[in-house]
């Protein structure tokens, strides 16, 4: 290139400096994305069928974090209509979440009769709000329903945010059943500011308005404006929140897969 002649494109920054001689210093390295874990469970489940029980984008994300960025998604369709009144919150999630995990298990072995590949994990999660005398509250069906909800649990204080994870795999030997199965249900805290220290009804009114369709099971406490606004703190695992304790998630993908036939005090295997 003819640095002199005004016909040609102007060069780069580099190209114009090593022309007139002037050093450049040694740039920065480019920063890359963390690498993923190299935990032995991760490591096994790359190359493995991982079947996530939820159309949840949050818990997808989640998994993605720690290096399990593909995931297949298959969403239970099975109703939510167990007894939240009998059951209690504790009971309650444990058992829709589950209820998610054999429905899928299920609905997958069927798709295995027919050449696919077998799942090694299935992980299922549900999470709910329970207010501080233990009612479990509805998700929100509107603007209104939102706004009504968000505003019991600011005039309460704190509620709590309770997720369930289940996480299943086949057996290696036949034996019934025939499968691995362990939970655990993780509780959160969640303070929320008061009227009077600066979330008066208008700002409710005004995040439901921005944020309509997200942040209806306890997000709102992390994302976005919402933690920032809404909430004053949380008390306990802040993954949770989300929808996915991931630390407690790994735990039980190990158990399920490495350590079948070995009782586990934190869960239920089978």
């Amino acid at each position: 290139m003819d640095l002199t002649n005004p016909s040609d494109p102007p060069p780069d920054y580099i190209t114009a400096a090593r022309a007139h001689g002037i050093p450049l210093r040694q740039s920065a390295p480019i920063k890359r994305g963390p690498l993923p874990l190299e935990l032995p469970i991760l490591t096994h489940l790359r190359d493995k069928r991982v079947i996530l029980a939820s159309a949840s984008p949050r818990r997808r994300a989640l998994l993605a974090q720690i290096g399990l960025h593909n995931p297949e998604v298959i969403p239970c369709t099975e109703p939510e209509n167990l007894d939240k009144n009998a059951l209690g919150p504790e009971a309650y999630v444990a058992a829709t979440a589950r209820k998610k995990c054999l429905h899928v298990y299920e609905a997958v072995l069927k798709e295995t009769e027919e050449g696919k590949e077998d799942p090694t994990v299935v992980i299922a999660a549900d999470t709910i709000i329970a207010t501080r005398d233990g009612k479990i509250l509805e998700k929100p069906k509107s603007h209104a329903d939102h706004i009504k909800m968000l505003t019991h649990l600011r005039d309460t204080r704190y509620h709590r945010v309770l997720t369930a994870v289940c996480v299943m795999s086949p057996k290696e030997d036949a034996s019934h059943p025939g499968y691995e199965i362990a939970a655990h249900v993780e509780d959160t805290k969640v303070y929320f500011a008061q009227e009077d220290d600066g979330l008066p009804d208008d700002v409710i009114e005004s995040y439901v308005r921005t944020r309509e369709g997200a942040d209806k099971a306890g997000g709102y406490a992390l994302q976005g404006v919402g933690g920032m606004v809404l909430v004053e703190k949380v008390e306990g695992s802040v993954d949770n929140v989300i929808g996915l304790p991931v630390r407690k998630c790994l735990q039980l993908c190990e158990q399920v897969v490495f350590k079948q036939g070995i009782e586990d005090g934190g869960s239920d295997g089978e």
